[in-house]
């Protein structure tokens, strides 16, 4: 393998241009946002429009080429933000994706999410979703800020969690960048902390009710991504970067009905956990981006990480499903579902949890086992090709 790139994002000559000449009100540059085929990749495209977009209908749909052979993908505009980046009147727009006959993508979950989210017994009781969301920031080197660049060593306590210190806290530029930017960009972002190891930060979005937190999350993810090229440094949200018993990195689901947030809530809390418990196994591929397989280095029950078999506790961080102390005290709240790993996919977990408990279905599809159809821009079968 080669030297790792020396180019780096020069802040100051962009800003110059991006920040610095006069454009027109009217003249809009557009950022179209959305998950790429392997379902946990962002990608984005530029367009410009002749007017200031207000709401997502507001904004074309577009296309893309996606994979080899090409497949014709059609980006409609879902959610609309500020862009932290060309401020201004341009926009980020989270996009959903489709085939070419507009059915949904393979790696499009927001479409049957918002199915769900929509449904007259989901909608009665209000779904809020507070979403986790911790991430490592690594060098050119592909290694943890601030870890020793010969060996990995192990910590046997959490001496980085909520850190401060040139000694403990590696990336914090990156980090309060990244929540400015999100709170200019308009996301309901809550907050934040550095996390157990060296370079390992995270941010929470919500509460928020259906769908918003998972938009948000994922937009989230993009602006983190973004100016992650203007610091040198890259962002993963692989659940194990690091081998052995540290650096596990989760995407935390806190949840919760109107019943669980009222007087007596704790009842309807306790009662979701055998529901939950039926449809653990199938709940367990949903929480990670390759059906399962990256998270089973992290679920080992203990470091503060579930195992893969079942359990529930208040106030238990090794726990799948923590009841926080605060909420067995006041007798009402949420539950904690410490499962997903970082590089979940907020629509696919947040749709199963409402699924379960509020729906209460019995199983679960994976869609990360089901075969690909490949749908080509050109139906070969129709075109005659020369001898």
């Amino acid at each position: 393998m080669g030297e790792p790139s020396t180019w780096r994002f020069n802040k100051a000559v962009h800003s110059a241009y991006v920040l610095g000449l006069p454009i027109p009100e009217d003249q809009v540059l557009v950022e179209y946002v959305y998950v790429a085929e392997d379902g946990y990749s962002l990608h984005s495209k530029c367009r410009k429009l002749n007017f200031v977009p207000s709401k997502p209908s507001d904004v074309p749909d577009w296309s893309y080429a996606a994979n080899f052979p090409v497949e014709d993908r059609f980006l409609k505009p879902a959610v609309i933000y500020k862009d932290p980046f060309r401020q201004g009147n341009h926009k980020l727009v989270l996009c959903e994706v489709y085939a070419n006959d507009w059915t949904p993508a393979p790696r499009n979950f927001r479409h049957n999410c918002q199915d769900t989210m929509e449904k007259q017994e989901v909608t009665s009781v209000t779904p809020w979703f507070g979403l986790e969301q911790e991430y490592s920031i690594i060098d050119v080197s592909n290694r943890p800020l601030g870890w020793p660049s010969s060996f990995m060593p192990q910590p046997n306590t959490p001496i980085h969690h909520d850190a401060v210190g040139m000694h403990k806290a590696f990336g914090r530029d990156l980090y309060e960048a990244h929540l400015f930017a999100c709170l200019y960009a308009g996301l309901n972002i809550s907050g934040g902390n550095a996390e157990a190891c060296p370079g390992q930060w995270e941010f929470q979005v919500g509460p928020s009710e259906g769908l918003k937190a998972s938009d948000d999350l994922w937009m989230a993810r993009y602006i983190l991504h973004r100016l992650s090229e203007e610091f040198g440094v890259a962002v993963s949200f692989h659940p194990k970067l690091i081998p052995g018993g540290a650096g596990a990195c989760g995407g935390h689901v806190n949840f919760s009905t109107s019943p669980m947030r009222q007087e007596g809530g704790i009842n309807h809390i306790k009662a979701a956990m055998p529901l939950l418990a039926r449809t653990h196994k199938q709940f367990l591929p949903l929480c990670d981006a390759h059906g399962g397989a990256d998270n089973v280095s992290r679920l080992m029950g203990f470091f503060c990480t579930a195992s893969v078999e079942f359990k529930w506790g208040i106030e238990d961080r090794d726990a799948t499903i923590r009841i926080p102390r605060q909420v067995a005290l006041e007798g009402k709240g949420f539950l904690e579902d410490r499962r997903p790993a970082a590089n979940f996919d907020p629509y696919l977990v947040t749709d199963a949890l409402v699924r379960v408990v509020v729906l209460g279905h019995e199983t679960l599809q994976n869609p990360y086992a089901e075969p690909r159809v490949v749908k080509l821009a050109v139906d070969l079968s129709k075109v005659k090709l020369d001898d």
